[in-house]
């Protein structure tokens, strides 16, 4: 089967490899369609911290598919079923997993990055993380469950205010489904400060209110991070109102120092909470929102390949240029 492999040097191949060999409780799944986003480019290039990635790696952490086998101990999923799985593997049995922060969960595993991802004609997964996606959700829509379960995660943190005036900074696919996904909690108002004003139309889709490539002079009771530049986030602290909140998704990289006033902070009596992947609880959540119809982020996909075009895939990945949501393969039907 073909397969986009990676081994950290910068370099990506779509090779042959072996078919896969299900065990009793996983399920065979074709993937249809596999986003690709700026972690996978530092997957490519090694420059994730090596804690999270095995080389050599299939990539693939976004993905939706079509089931094509069961094992002989699965009976919750059907062949022919279009499903979503869970990428970040818990042990289930850990103080955090009992917990319910599977997110955290003491054993590392997770699809893309230690284990083999969707960037592939096939993918096995145990099937107790499988989730069937309805028939009324577009498959552009389910192959960002992935990234709108890490932005489900914490938002479930910080739980919102009904009312609340946001900020969301950046305007990546993470920071437009941020902005997509709070209004769940019913802001008054989500603005958006961003690097390209080319943009301002997929944030108006999102449902932004005001898309801004200049600092904001408003104070904001929530300000998501998801652009994980150093100065946006010291200068975040400022425009918070009394009592606020910031919100970290993005990553600066492992070497950057971000300056904080601890007076600031102290004086405004503010939080600022960080969040890590997924839950088991806010994937589940993000599903519902999809196949309750309270969600589509259909709008999102701006860019289309098929697997044999990777580097074009890439290229537009590294590229600038806007307006440009999620970049994904279409692999199947």
């Amino acid at each position: 089967m073909k397969s986009l492999v990676a081994r950290g040097d910068g370099q990506l191949s779509l090779e042959e490899l072996d078919e896969i060999r299900i065990l009793s409780s996983e399920v065979l799944v074709a993937p249809i369609a596999t986003g690709v986003c700026g972690t996978d480019l530092e997957i490519i290039d090694g420059k994730i911290d090596p804690a999270f990635v095995k080389y050599p790696i299939v990539l693939g952490h976004e993905w939706c598919g079509r089931v094509i086998k069961v094992g002989s101990d699965v009976d919750s999923v059907d062949v022919g079923a279009r499903v979503v799985a869970e990428g970040i593997i818990p042990c289930g049995i850990c103080f955090e997993c009992l917990g319910g922060f599977t997110n955290r969960c003491i054993t590392y595993e997770e699809i893309g990055f230690t284990r083999a991802g969707a960037t592939a004609q096939q993918i096995a997964v145990d099937a107790k993380f499988v989730h069937a996606i309805a028939d009324s959700v577009s498959n552009e829509s389910a192959v960002l469950v992935e990234p709108t379960a890490v932005v489900t995660q914490g938002l479930l943190k910080v739980q919102p205010a009904s009312g609340a005036k946001v900020l969301v900074i950046g305007d990546g696919t993470i920071a437009l489904i941020a902005a997509r996904v709070v209004h769940a909690w019913h802001p008054s108002e989500v603005h958006m400060v961003g690097l390209k004003e080319g943009q301002a139309a997929l944030a108006k889709k999102a449902g932004v209110d005001l898309f801004m490539t200049t600092s904001p002079t408003d104070k904001y009771d929530l300000i998501i991070d998801a652009s994980g530049a150093s100065s946006r986030i010291s200068e975040a602290v400022r425009q918070l109102v009394r009592g606020g909140t910031l919100l970290l998704l993005g990553f600066t990289g492992p070497e950057v120092k971000t300056p904080i006033s601890v007076d600031a902070l102290v004086n405004g009596d503010l939080t600022i909470a960080a969040s890590f992947g997924y839950s088991r609880k806010a994937w589940e959540m993000t599903v519902d929102f999809l196949n309750s119809g309270k969600l589509d982020l259909t709008f999102l996909v701006t860019h289309r390949f098929p697997l044999e075009k990777y580097e074009d895939a890439i290229g537009a990945l590294r590229n600038e240029t806007s307006p440009r949501g999620k970049i994904i393969f279409e692999i199947g039907k």
